[in-house]
């Protein structure tokens, strides 16, 4: 078993010279279903929005409806250039996007309503900080044992080998150490199927699921694993996430 350190930097510039990791298309794949669309179920129109690692925006930016003003932050200068390409194309004028490390949130007290984090390193006592009183924040994370098959063939990947859930109790704990109160947990583990190989290929050219794909006999393997799990429905493997929502307050 062999857990690989990736290079998250690289991941995201290569994604973002790649248009970005959405299509503007819902990502149903858990039990909760869309995570935007779980968190627009929890609105009421009036609130001011951070979303950490936006990325491109495009899935942040269906919010704009449901939101007062929106702020969405990504820690890839050339994500941001992207989300604001899109923004000039979908008219989204209550939402602006900045270039910013989830590590120091350069925003004043009190500046937010809500803040959401999908697949996104959180910094919780900076969240905290910057969270009015009763404001709350939702993140959305991968959990250690995603796309567990595809690890398991290649013998190495993110966060392969490591315990289920180390994640998840790490940040319930940072969490709680913050002053975050009233934290809820949701785990999905659901079956995934790719379309195509190339879908898969696509994915993992640009995912950091198996970090440096391509090298060595990585295609061999490739070959064998699309055989191994070829299902009517596609390329089977799983999608494993955690949920936690939690208040100031």
């Amino acid at each position: 078993m062999k857990s690989v350190k990736v290079n998250y930097k690289n991941v995201y510039r290569k994604a973002a010279g790649q248009g970005g990791w959405s299509k503007r298309k819902l990502d149903k794949t858990t039990k909760w279903g869309d995570f935007y669309e779980f968190i627009r179920g929890r609105l009421r129109g009036t609130e001011t929005v951070l979303d950490i690692g936006t990325a491109e925006g495009n899935r942040f930016m269906r919010l704009s409806p449901y939101i007062k003003r929106g702020v969405g932050i990504d820690i890839e200068p050339e994500m941001t250039k992207l989300a604001d390409k899109n923004k000039r194309e979908t008219g989204a004028a209550n939402i602006s996007f900045k270039s910013m490390d989830a590590k120091h949130l350069v925003f004043p007290i009190g500046a937010f309503d809500v803040i959401t984090a999908k697949h996104s390193p959180i910094n919780f006592k900076e969240a905290f900080r910057i969270l009015k009183p009763n404001g709350w924040l939702i993140t959305q994370q991968v959990c250690e044992n995603d796309k567990l098959n595809l690890k398991e063939a290649f013998g190495r990947g993110q966060d392969y080998g490591k315990r289920v859930g180390l994640l998840l109790e790490r940040y319930r704990k940072q969490a709680n150490q913050a002053g975050f109160r009233n934290i809820k947990v949701r785990v999905s583990n659901t079956p995934y199927y790719f379309k195509s190989k190339k879908k898969l290929i696509d994915f993992l050219n640009k995912a950091p699921t198996i970090p440096a794909f391509g090298k060595g006999n990585d295609y061999k393997i490739l070959e064998k694993f699309t055989k191994r799990n070829h299902t009517a429905k596609g390329i089977k493997s799983n999608t494993s996430r955690f949920l936690l929502e939690m208040s100031k307050g």
